[in-house]
């Protein structure tokens, strides 16, 4: 699963956020999204933090962030480019989401070239972690690419209340394969500090992580249905 690896993550942190127990091990790391237009000074503070990064092989696309976040997540709507906006926030998200679909566009041109020659992407998970339309919209993007440049998706187990119905759907017929390991606390700490320094860290502050984290392995080819129950598990975060 790491012989010729890559990390593709949606905003800055995401790379140790939910991929912390592989980090280190991959060949290379993307971050895809960057420039946020209502806060500039977090651009400035983004663009700051990759140049200074305490590890090499990390590339940024600098893909502007769309800024939609008009997605029913009780009823989701599942799109080629991510998620649709719900009825409800449709009028209010019609500039954001058309800027969703350019950022899949951007962002499809872009990593077709760069994911060339890898075996085994790892990436967000087809519900969003704890529901977040861009790492959805990422791996919307990696899975087309599958389809014509082969290689295996690897995503994680991070779910919250907010993703759950999206998350059951995608793996209420799920059959394959999953792989856990052992997150790296200490480098998590090292990192979530860098981005602290440079202001732009997203998450919480006091966040630890979770001992343990799994990759679902979502195959180029046709997996075999197993009848039977199934055990998947599941890193829940409760927000609050």
């Amino acid at each position: 699963m790491l012989e010729k690896s890559i990390i593709i993550a949606a905003h800055p942190d995401d790379e140790i956020l939910w991929f912390s127990s592989i980090f280190n091990k991959v060949d290379r790391i993307i971050v895809c999204y960057l420039a946020i237009e209502s806060k500039p000074d977090w651009t400035t503070a983004r663009t700051e933090a990759l140049s200074k990064y305490p590890k090499e092989n990390i590339i940024s696309l600098s893909i502007d962030e769309s800024g939609f976040n008009g997605a029913n997540w009780s009823k989701p709507i599942i799109t080629p480019y991510g998620l649709g906006a719900s009825k409800k926030s449709m009028l209010r998200n019609r500039t954001f989401q058309k800027k969703y679909i350019e950022s899949y566009r951007k962002l499809k041109n872009e990593l077709k070239n760069r994911l060339a020659g890898f075996s085994n992407v790892f990436t967000h998970n087809p519900w969003g972690e704890y529901g977040n339309a861009d790492h959805v919209q990422v791996y919307r993007v990696v899975k087309e690419l599958q389809q014509s440049m082969k290689f295996d998706i690897w995503f994680s187990n991070y779910t919250a209340p907010l993703s759950n119905s999206l998350m059951l759907s995608c793996l209420s017929s799920f059959n394959t394969e999953q792989v856990s390991l052992k997150t790296d606390k200490p480098l998590l700490e090292k990192i979530k500090e860098h981005y602290i320094k440079y202001k732009c860290w997203s998450w919480f502050d006091d966040w630890e992580g979770f001992d343990d984290e799994t990759f679902f392995k979502d195959e180029h080819t046709e997996v075999e249905p197993v009848n039977g129950a199934r055990a998947l598990p599941l890193n829940l975060i409760k927000l609050t």
